[in-house]
């Protein structure tokens, strides 16, 4: 994701390194030669289908296993704050008994916003793995994170909210 003049731009990852330009007037995909920003792409990054016009965001429905309409409402404004160019990000921790498909929602969210070869890990084990993860993804996705130390707690608030990593 990027910023110029009041416009977002998101990186399609193809190989024709298109972008979705995203304005107050709607979105367009345009060719890398009519994009003003320019993007760094990570190893392991994987394209995102074209947008089509004519989508409704109940398509989703299906797939997120919520309590209630407002969990629903929840996790599509935390799914929209995944493409702002600049935090602070939300943190979404999907929580639920064995089986109630947490992956599976986690997986289809990193395909929706940032695909990727490894699309769950487990949970870093220091901060510089965390700023690893970072770096070379949009969204930073671990599975079975049951309880998790106080470091990375405070580290993943960190990095939501925009804080500095050194190494």
């Amino acid at each position: 994701m990027a910023a110029h003049e009041a416009r977002l731009y998101l990186d399609l990852a193809d190989a024709d390194w298109s972008a979705v330009e995203i304005g107050p007037d709607g979105w367009h995909v345009i060719p890398s030669t009519a994009s003003p920003v320019r993007f760094r792409r990570a190893r392991g990054m994987l394209p995102l289908p074209t947008p089509e016009p004519g989508g409704n965001i109940d398509e989703l429905r299906p797939f997120a296993n919520v309590a209630s309409e407002d969990d629903f409402r929840l996790v599509v404004a935390w799914l929209l704050a995944c493409y702002r160019e600049s935090g602070p990000y939300p943190i979404l921790a999907l929580s639920g008994e064995a089986g109630s498909a947490k992956t599976t929602l986690a997986r289809i969210f990193r395909d929706l916003v940032d695909p990727n070869a490894a699309l769950v890990s487990s949970e870093p084990r220091e901060v510089r793995d965390l700023k690893i993860a970072a770096r070379n993804g949009w969204m930073c996705v671990f599975d079975n994170l049951s309880r998790g130390p106080a470091w990375l707690s405070d580290a993943l608030c960190r990095l939501s909210a925009g804080g500095g990593f050194s190494t």
